[in-house]
């Protein structure tokens, strides 16, 4: 299976992209992943608004 079946891009915030994917169970969420190289954050969430909220917060402490 590809990449892009696991995660689709949705937004771009910087350097935080929200995409859309499956957890660890199956069940599909929103994630919120820094892009910066050694950052390594992101973390899932249920909705969409959320894991936006959480993009715009982040604030790599790499940068």
């Amino acid at each position: 299976m590809g990449l892009y079946r696991i995660y689709r891009e949705l937004h771009r915030v910087g350097t935080t992209t929200v995409g859309s994917g499956q957890d660890r169970n199956g069940h599909s969420s929103y994630i919120a992943a820094c892009g910066t190289e050694d950052c390594g954050w992101s973390s899932s969430y249920d909705t969409y608004a959320a894991a936006m909220v959480a993009a715009q917060g982040h604030r790599c402490p790499v940068r």
